[in-house]
């Protein structure tokens, strides 16, 4: 399983993320959806994204608030690391597609 995280900064970070879950806050409720139903999540970035962007595999794009606001990687490199998401551009799930 690959998972890439693209940072603010224009870092990437391959390895595992280790959250099992995720829920996005919309404006009619709140969904969870497990790792493997995600291809991507975009964070809150304007002007390119004014609220956090969810793609699911069944090809759905969801807009809300994503949780957890904590995101675990495990790094092929050198163990684990956890990230705000306020430092988190994009997350791939490469496993998903």
């Amino acid at each position: 399983m690959t998972h890439i995280i693209i940072l603010r900064n224009g870092e990437t970070l391959s390895g595992q993320v280790t959250n099992k879950e995720f829920s996005i806050k919309t404006s009619y409720a709140e969904l969870k959806f497990k790792r493997n139903e995600i291809v991507h999540i975009h964070f809150q970035n304007p002007p390119q994204f004014t609220q956090d962007e969810m793609l699911l595999l069944a090809s759905d794009v969801l807009k809300g608030v994503v949780s957890p606001a904590t995101i675990t990687i495990k790094l092929s490199s050198s163990g684990q690391t956890e990230l705000s998401k306020d430092k988190i551009h994009t997350i791939m799930f490469l496993d998903s597609i």
